[in-house]
Order: structure tokens, then sequence, then C-alpha cells
């Protein structure tokens, strides 16, 4: 099941995601030493492009591929950047295309098997595939009763649906698929919310988006529920809270 091809999931989607991928993008940039822009990067399960968008900053020409029409109808700067609908084992470009080839909070979903073949084929040599996540870590900075919530409360009610979470990222495989893995980071990045963001946030994530497409919920619901369960943590409607998320990348390339 594809959780994020339904129009209402989408457009919860563009508006509750948090924009951290431009500090992301400056790890990649700092790490890749890049003085000059790229000529061509691709971005892949782009949702609504605010991964995409960030690669402005460090590629001429910028593509974005999702599987869901629905998300790309929400996708940000279509006047700068190229979108097109393709599953990410089989995009709709030329062998050799592309610099650079990132995905963001996407990749467990895919074969991953199929796609390291297919980024393969559309990368040029020597040049990089970057997978990053910015993951809910369940930190409230000042409230660690927030981390105690999130998985006796929260999962418990909405668990997270199967994803591939278990695959090799060893060079001892990927090597087999010309690529080597470089370096890997992890890092923190910060964002604020007030209850109702944080809500709407929780309402974009794959748990909820699959109770409600199994039928066993609806959106009202959840949002009513959540808004009691996160009243705790706020002291009034004006309130925010800062949240850590956890950041990893993981820097690819393509050996020849």
């Amino acid at each position: 099941m594809n959780y994020f091809n339904p129009r209402t999931a989408a457009e919860r989607y563009s508006k509750g995601r948090p924009d951290f991928h431009p500090n992301t993008i400056k790890h990649i940039k700092d790490y890749l030493h890049l003085d000059k822009k790229l000529d061509d990067a691709l971005d892949i399960a782009c949702g609504t492009g605010l991964s995409t968008k960030a690669l402005l900053e460090i590629a001429t020409n910028v593509y974005g591929t999702d599987i869901s029409q629905e998300m790309l109808n929400f996708a940000l700067q279509p006047d700068k950047i190229h979108y097109s609908i393709a599953p990410a084992e089989q995009q709709p470009f030329a062998d050799n295309s592309f610099d650079l080839i990132t995905v963001s909070s996407g990749v467990h979903w895919f074969d991953i098997d199929q796609f390291l073949i297919e980024a393969n084929r559309l990368l040029r040599s020597k040049s990089w595939l970057v997978l990053y996540e910015n993951h809910f870590i369940s930190e409230m900075q000042g409230n660690s009763n927030f981390s105690n919530w999130i998985p006796n409360v929260y999962l418990k009610k909405y668990p997270s649906p199967p994803r591939n979470s278990a695959y090799s990222w060893t060079n001892e495989n990927l090597n087999t698929k010309n690529f080597h893995l470089v370096k890997e980071e992890t890092f923190k990045n910060t964002v604020v919310f007030n209850r109702k963001q944080l809500a709407l946030y929780f309402t974009t994530q794959s748990n909820i988006i699959a109770a409600v497409e199994n039928h066993e919920t609806t959106y009202d619901q959840v949002e009513n529920w959540l808004d009691k369960e996160l009243a705790p943590f706020f002291d009034n409607d004006e309130t925010t809270q800062t949240i850590n998320y956890g950041n990893w990348i993981k820097y690819i390339q393509r050996i020849n």
C-alpha cells in the first residue's frame, strides 16, 4: 500500500511536514566540498518537494520524482523544478544523467536492490547517492514525559506499518552493485511546534494514514484524540515546544 497516495494524505503532508532539509543540504554541501553548483540532481520519492526545493542550493538543474500523483499536485516551485511521476526503481531518465541522487525519508519503502541498480544506471561515474532520514526520536526539550508518551501511548494506538528497515548497507553488499558507502553522519535537527502544528505533523505519518485508510478511524477522531493527549505538554494554544529529530546521512559513491 502506498500510504502517501491519497489526496487527503498529500494535502496534510504539504501543510504539516517540517522543512529541515536546508540544514541537511548544508551538511551535504560541506562534505562533498561543493564550491560550485552541480549540473544535475535528482530527488527520488520527493513527496511535495521540500527535499527537492533544497537541492536548488547546490544544483543548477533539479528533478523530483514520486510515485504519488497527489503528492506531486502539491509540489513546491514547479517553475524551477522538473517533476514527474515514477517509481523509485524505474526512473524516466537516460543513463548517466545525474551528478547527485538524493532520497529523504523514503528508501525504506523501496525494493532497495532494484533501486540501487537503477541509481547506478542514472548516476555518472564517481557521482553520489545520498540517503538521509529526519526521524522522530521522541525528544521534547525540557519534558522527558513526552519520550514516554510516544512509545507507551501513541505507538500502541497507532503502530508503524511494516517497512524495509533491515537492509544491509555494508560495502560487501553495496560493492556488488557498483557502490561504496564512504561515510555515515548523524546529528539532530530541532523543530518548534505549537499543539495544533504537532498534531497535524502526526497525521502526516504513515502510522495514522494507515489507520485512516484501513477505516479504523477518521482524521477528525484522530485530531480530537491528539488534542486531548497533547494538552499536558502545552500550556495553551500559543505555547510552543522544541522537538528534536534525529538525522542520519549515508554518503554512497558510484564506484566507476
